[in-house]
């Protein structure tokens, strides 16, 4: 490809990020395949400049000007089923592959519906909802090191899956480029979430529409009230931690984690009284306490409101809040 026509200098990226930040990155451009990922990589040789991999933008805050290059993953060259397996580019959105699933019949994705971004993201995140965790369905996975400029291949072991937390946030530098997932042909319904222990599901596709009704009802469309979805992590503290809150906060919401405990961040949140409080042009849902809508085009509102969120949270019960959207 002809380089230099394909960058793009200086763009906005305001229809890029779910906060609707107004930021510009000084170079940018679009990889939708193995020649543009190499010419971006003798690129980044010659210039010898920082670069971020940016997906659908629903998880990413940017604080300032990138300057840089960004480069927008449109990667979609492939998407092949064989049996239980499926293998799929990144560039493709991550709900529409959901869907994708169970009209193959292939399951164990379902729990996962309605969870904004592209498929490339949901590693680097190992993102989970409603008892679920991406991690638990992927079997490898391809990538281009932008750093060497060679092909490498990523097995389970080798991704340092956690909560929220993958071995690709430390390595920035490699592109994701195919997934292959490992699903189920049987149907076997998850309902270990609160809100889905009562119910019944004879398919799937009902589990889906379940969680895509609990999401509408529970969280913001980031659409129409820019958001990142949640904005924090859960914290995750040990059993001496856990008894010290309880003994003075009875009704503290918190699950069993390995061998230490999850806090609810949400419930944190509501009963330091921020549920619908405004900063500047930046507030905390009245839906969902995790969920800070931002209306400012810049990055100062939201941060400024989640730094003083953290500092009550760490002040009335010496518990770190983590972000879990990228902050750059």
């Amino acid at each position: 490809m002809n380089l230099q026509k394909k960058i793009i200098l200086n763009k906005n990226l305001i229809d890029l990020n779910s906060l609707k930040l107004s930021v510009k990155s000084k170079y940018f451009i679009e990889c939708s395949n193995d020649q543009d990922l190499k010419s971006v990589h003798a690129f980044l040789k010659n210039k010898k400049i920082k670069f971020f991999i940016l997906g659908e933008g629903t998880n990413i805050v940017f604080k300032k000007n990138f300057d840089g290059l960004v480069i927008k993953n449109s990667y979609k060259t492939l998407k092949k089923v064989n049996g239980n397996k499926i293998k799929i580019s990144s560039g493709f959105n991550w709900d529409k592959f959901v869907q994708y699933c169970l009209n193959n019949s292939l399951y164990g994705v379902e729990n996962l519906s309605g969870i904004p971004g592209s498929i490339g993201a949901t590693p680097i995140q190992n993102i989970g909802a409603y008892g679920k965790e991406v991690s638990s369905l992927i079997e490898r996975i391809e990538i281009f090191n932008l750093k060497t400029g060679k092909n490498e291949e990523f097995l389970k072991k080798d991704m340092v899956f956690k909560y929220r937390d993958s071995i690709f946030k430390k390595k920035p530098h490699l592109f994701i480029k195919n997934i292959c997932f490992s699903l189920n042909k049987d149907f076997i319904p998850n309902t270990s979430y609160d809100d889905l222990k009562n119910i019944k599901f004879d398919n799937a596709i009902d589990v889906r529409k379940e969680i895509l009704k609990i999401r509408k009802r529970k969280l913001e469309n980031y659409k129409v009230n820019p958001n990142v979805g949640s904005f924090y992590k859960n914290p995750i503290i040990n059993e001496k931690k856990l008894k010290q809150i309880l003994s003075i906060h009875d009704d503290l919401k918190f699950y069993k984690y390995k061998k230490d405990y999850k806090v609810s961040a949400a419930w944190l949140i509501d009963r330091c009284n921020w549920k619908g409080k405004q900063l500047k042009k930046s507030f905390v849902s009245k839906k969902h306490a995790l969920v800070l809508v931002n209306k400012d085009s810049k990055s100062s509102s939201i941060l400024g409101l989640s730094n003083k969120i953290k500092k009550e949270i760490s002040n009335k019960y010496k518990i770190k809040l983590t972000e879990e959207p990228r902050i750059i």
